[in-house]
């Protein structure tokens, strides 16, 4: 019992010096002020562990006044340093002391794993200063709008819906069609965070993280950027097939999250699939040259496509249920086939939802693999409608054209 008391006890100094390492080396670089450096803050760990340990062994009220000490000492700091240099400082340094406490305290009560995370998270937040601040410095008005619009709909609403099924055969149920409004606009949106923090890096990159949104949005936008940079287009070409490769590694992601059950079945053609476009892909990467890309999204999240999406995605759910009823499995594949053409988020998350209950899991993978191949052969048709059709949008059509047939062929083999 002593020894593992003393590997928690050594635990909190490590997380303290940690964080501690970071300060100083931010103190150093000249990016914060005099509050604690590398043998405070592991100080302040061992104090929280010391007070947990001691409110144990003594008095519960040890450890509230442990709590009470650190808070003043966070306090004074803060005082002292900014009536010395009579200028304002942020508190950022002193609630990380005083959060470093708490490290301590849960290392005591061997909550390492908890403690470990908290630690790296304090870390990489005090590390990335500049970046945070210039990436709240490119927010626009309208995204924050938006970013607060999100977490309304993610956090306050979802909540209040009942998690049960109305109508014929309990086809709606309130909750799971605004789970996935949230889940699938949650994905958008950081795919925008991310377009929004890496800014214009590549063709690559933006097809990559273009594809979190939408692949339809790269495949549009590089389509009409190929018929005026047409000495790029191999780059563009290669950003398309990035983006569709994104697409197919959303589907999996999707039935992860909703259905760990289908996984196994979906998990063979759709990474074939991704294989072959990652071949491709690495192809186009050796004879692309380097060039800067940047496709233009919308804003991250907007209440009018959420409330769309959710509409369809309901609209869906029923079509897939009715027509397993009533059309067995022809009617699953008919209605994946024609949802296809518009959106593969929803036909993939109603189908992974309808495979936990009355669907077979067979049909479930069928008709996602037949959404997802409609929707390639979509995007195939954008590209050479409305791109230059010489090279950027023949050698796109030509590519999905066999990606296909090659997806069909993979519903006989699995």
């Amino acid at each position: 019992m002593e020894l593992n008391i003393l590997q928690n006890f050594l635990i909190a100094l490590g997380l303290g010096a940690l964080i501690g390492l970071e300060r100083e080396y931010a103190r150093f670089r000249k990016r914060g002020h005099d509050y604690a450096g590398i043998r405070t803050f592991p100080l302040i760990a061992l104090f929280g562990a010391l007070s947990a340990y001691l409110g144990d062994l003594i008095s519960p009220w040890i450890l509230i006044v442990g709590i009470l000490l650190a808070g003043i000492l966070v306090i004074v700091a803060y005082y002292v340093i900014v009536k010395s240099s009579k200028a304002h400082f942020g508190a950022t340094s002193e609630m990380a002391g005083f959060l470093t406490f708490f490290l301590g305290v849960l290392a005591y009560y061997n909550e390492i794993t908890l403690a470990i995370v908290l630690a790296v998270a304090i870390t990489i937040i005090l590390y990335a200063r500049s970046i945070l601040h210039h990436f709240a410095e490119k927010i626009k008005k309208q995204e924050m709008a938006d970013t607060l619009k999100f977490a309304v709909i993610a956090f306050v609403i979802l909540p209040l819906l009942p998690n049960h099924g109305y109508g014929p055969h309990e086809m709606f149920n309130p909750y799971v069609i605004w789970l996935m409004v949230v889940f699938i606009s949650g994905i958008g949106f950081a795919g925008y965070v991310l377009m929004k923090w890496f800014g214009e890096k590549g063709i690559e990159l933006a097809g990559i993280l273009g594809g979190l949104v939408s692949s339809t949005a790269v495949t549009s936008s590089f389509a009409a950027r190929s018929k005026k940079e047409k000495k790029i287009y191999l780059a563009l070409v290669l950003g398309v097939i990035l983006a569709n490769t994104i697409m197919f590694i959303r589907i999996l992601i999707e039935v992860f999250v909703i259905n760990r059950a289908l996984l196994p079945k979906v998990i063979g053609p759709i990474s074939i699939l991704i294989v072959v476009c990652s071949i491709f892909s690495y192809l186009l990467w050796r004879k692309a040259k380097d060039a800067k890309g940047k496709v233009e999204l919308s804003s991250p999240f907007t209440l009018g496509p959420a409330l769309k999406f959710g509409a369809f995605f309901a609209v869906i759910l029923a079509l897939v249920k009715l027509a397993d009823v009533y059309l067995s499995s022809r009617g699953v594949y008919l209605v994946s086939f024609i949802s296809g053409f518009a959106d593969v988020d929803a036909i993939t998350v109603s189908l992974s939802q309808l495979a936990k209950t009355t669907l077979s899991l067979e049909t479930a993978r069928n008709g996602i693999v037949l959404a997802a191949l409609t929707n390639v052969g979509v995007k195939g048709g954008i590209a050479y409608i409305f791109g230059d059709r010489k090279k950027f949008g023949k050698i796109i059509l030509a590519f999905y054209v066999v990606l296909i047939l090659l997806g069909l062929g993979l519903l006989w083999v699995f």
